[in-house]
């Protein structure tokens, strides 16, 4: 290889300035499922060890890499798909269950909002039954009932917002 010579744009000039074996190597992309998989494990995320939010958070979205936005992965073997339906219905959903707590305060849940739609959404296509066993009943009748909170504390505060707007201009006038 010559650090003097400059490739002139084509494939043959390429050859011609770094050697014969210079096409012959390819970098290979990691998907987005092998990149989600190696942060875990940079982050010691992996589902086997103590579960905390981040772990938990961590493996829904290394679930719904593989089983929902397939384009973003290769297919897995099916001892892996069922590795990670196991791990799921054994360990992620009973701490899900364990760690709920009937409060307004986002931080105290033990996922966010956006990771229980799209779990719900993949349990309800894709596993109906874990959907309608006992725990994961439990924990999406708290986010539902959570949800509608939510809209009450909302139209309340319209409702407040409307009265004030109203005793303001009845006092202009």
């Amino acid at each position: 290889m010559s650090s003097t010579r400059k490739t002139l744009g084509s494939l043959l000039s390429f050859v011609n300035v770094n050697g014969e074996g210079s096409l012959q190597r390819r970098v290979r992309e990691t998907t987005p499922v092998e990149r989600q998989t190696m942060g875990m494990y940079q982050r010691r995320e992996e589902a086997w060890r103590p579960l905390n939010k981040q772990r938990v958070a961590a493996f829904i979205r290394l679930l719904m890499l593989c089983f929902v936005e397939l384009e973003n992965g290769l297919a897995l073997h099916r001892d892996t798909y069922q590795m990670m339906k196991k791990t799921l219905v054994k360990r992620i959903i009973p701490w899900i269950y364990r760690r709920l707590v009937f409060t307004m305060n986002e931080d105290h849940w033990p996922i966010t909002l956006a990771q229980f739609k799209e779990l719900d959404g993949y349990l309800t296509e894709h596993l109906p039954l874990v959907q309608k066993d006992d725990p994961w009943d439990t924990v999406s009748y708290f986010f539902k009932e959570m949800l509608k909170q939510r809209e009450e504390y909302q139209r309340l505060e319209d409702m407040e917002k409307e009265v004030m707007e109203a005793v303001r201009r009845c006092l202009e006038h």
